[in-house]
């Protein structure tokens, strides 16, 4: 998918903040951060400050980027 190459480009490396909470049984935090590390698929892999992987939906979760 060509977006999801255009946001691996510009996303993996980048510190992300979770802005509303996330529609998960286990979710991250609102205003907790993270690593993003891998983008494809319309998902936004994140590893979190507090040692949980977990993934951001593209178009659901809202994020922004801090770096």
């Amino acid at each position: 998918m060509l977006i999801d190459n255009y946001l691996e480009k510009e996303l993996v490396g980048k510190r992300v903040r979770l802005i509303e909470p996330m529609d998960d049984p286990h979710p991250i935090l609102v205003g907790r951060e993270g690593l993003v590390y891998h983008v494809g698929y319309g998902v936004v892999n994140v590893k979190w400050d507090n040692g949980r992987t977990l993934g951001l939906i593209i178009g659901q979760d809202i994020f922004e980027v801090i770096n």
